[in-house]
């Protein structure tokens, strides 16, 4: 009889005692007994028990082989379901033109795209057939790239990706390592007259590194970040010859010297909008005088004092921030940096981090370049007082917004 199906437990006592606090040296063992209940009687109880066991194992195993396949089922099941309710869906059946402009405002405004992404572009073509003949043949997913160190690994993905853009402008971010320009203009050859936007960031000391954008022919924007200074000379004279194209320059991460003017060529004559860093205050005029058409520049620089300068008008420059850096020394109150310029297209002016802001001149100024100033920002510790902030109000009538580091004023 089964020991599973007998409800009664069977009785594995025998006349000696089994407990292990036993003293049995009390008791007379009879060796062959023991012996002849181990080997006959408990040994046939085990092996019914283990027979049972292996049985219901196999029950078992039986019974979870079919629920994995009636779960599989289900999903089949839910999987059809949802793909029935598509048919009916109003997204499935979206012309091409609506659906293209829903994946042109999936595009992310700031995150970096590559073939590597797992956001859009590259999303979209995972979802189904259509959403992917959609999205590879709408060039304007395809205009931004970015290209990172590893790229040779997959290569024709970049390639593909290129091509996809099919002659519209292209906006490229590359990283550049260990002498790869090489490598990265024979990527971007049959595609460099289309890059009009253009940032290259160089992570490493790569001090032999060649880069040249002259034959970028039609490049509108160039950004260059650099982590190091020892190739700044470098850097500087390969970006001293840019494309009469170029319209927009920025350099991060190293002082730009201004000495290499000389090497500049007329396209700078074009740049209208720049961010740079500069190794030395008397820079600021040079660069104004070599961008005559500049409407919109920001500098990094520690100003001090300079020399008696020149009067200057810039007829084109309409934005203008400036960022002192760490100016905290006895020079800050002999800072001349208003006293001979005139801006007077100016519509926006930011000073950030100075330590002692020279009030009397910037009134001069003011009073000198008739600007239509639209926006004032003072972002330094030095406080501005209320005379002063009515005294550039009543100069600036057509000023609109006054910041005062934290603290905004909506003149209209």
């Amino acid at each position: 009889m089964s020991l599973i199906h007998d409800n009664k437990i069977p009785d594995f006592k025998t006349w000696y005692p089994v407990v292990s606090s036993t003293n049995y040296s009390a008791f007379k063992l009879d060796y062959q007994v023991i012996n002849t209940i181990i080997t006959e009687h408990h040994q046939h109880q085990l092996d019914a028990v283990s027979h049972e066991i292996s049985h219901f194992e196999t029950v078992i195993d039986g019974i979870n082989h079919i629920h994995q396949q009636l779960v599989a089922k289900k999903d089949k099941i839910i999987q059809s379901m949802n793909l029935h309710k598509r048919l009916v869906s109003a997204l499935w059946h979206l012309p091409t033109e609506v659906l293209s402009q829903i994946f042109a405002h999936c595009l992310p405004v700031e995150h970096r795209l590559s073939p590597a992404s797992k956001a859009v572009p590259m999303l979209l073509t995972r979802i189904c057939r259509r959403w992917r003949e959609v999205a590879v043949n709408m060039p304007s997913l395809w205009q931004r790239l970015y290209v990172g160190k590893d790229w040779q690994r997959a290569a024709f993905c970049y390639e593909s990706w290129l091509k996809r853009s099919r002659g519209r402008p292209l906006s490229l971010e590359l990283q550049c390592h260990e002498n790869n320009w090489t490598e990265l203009r024979s990527l971007l050859q049959p595609h460099i007259n289309r890059v009009s936007s253009l940032s290259l960031d160089f992570y490493q000391n790569v001090p032999q590194l060649e880069v040249t954008i002259t034959d970028f022919l039609a490049l509108e924007e160039l950004t260059i970040s650099l982590d190091w200074s020892d190739s700044a000379a470098r850097m500087v004279q390969s970006i001293s010859q840019p494309p009469c194209t170029l319209r927009s320059l920025t350099v991060t991460g190293v002082f730009f010297n201004m000495e290499y003017s000389s090497t500049f060529n007329p396209a700078w004559a074009r740049l209208t909008n720049i961010q740079i860093d500069l190794d030395d205050p008397s820079a600021f005029p040079q660069l104004l005088r070599l961008c005559p058409s500049l409407s919109s520049l920001t500098i990094s620089t520690s100003f001090t004092a300079m020399k008696a300068l020149e009067p200057f008008t810039h007829t084109q420059l309409q934005s203008l921030r400036i960022d002192f850096d760490d100016l905290y020394d006895d020079d800050a109150e002999y800072l001349n940096l208003f006293d001979t310029l005139s801006l007077p297209n100016l519509r926006a002016l930011e000073v950030l981090d100075i330590y002692s802001w020279p009030h009397e001149e910037f009134k001069a100024f003011l009073t000198r370049s008739k600007c239509p100033l639209e926006s004032l920002t003072f972002d330094f510790e030095m406080s501005i007082t209320d005379e002063q902030r009515a005294e550039y109000v009543a100069l600036i009538p057509s000023l609109k917004v006054l910041v005062l580091s934290d603290m905004d004023y909506s003149l209209h």
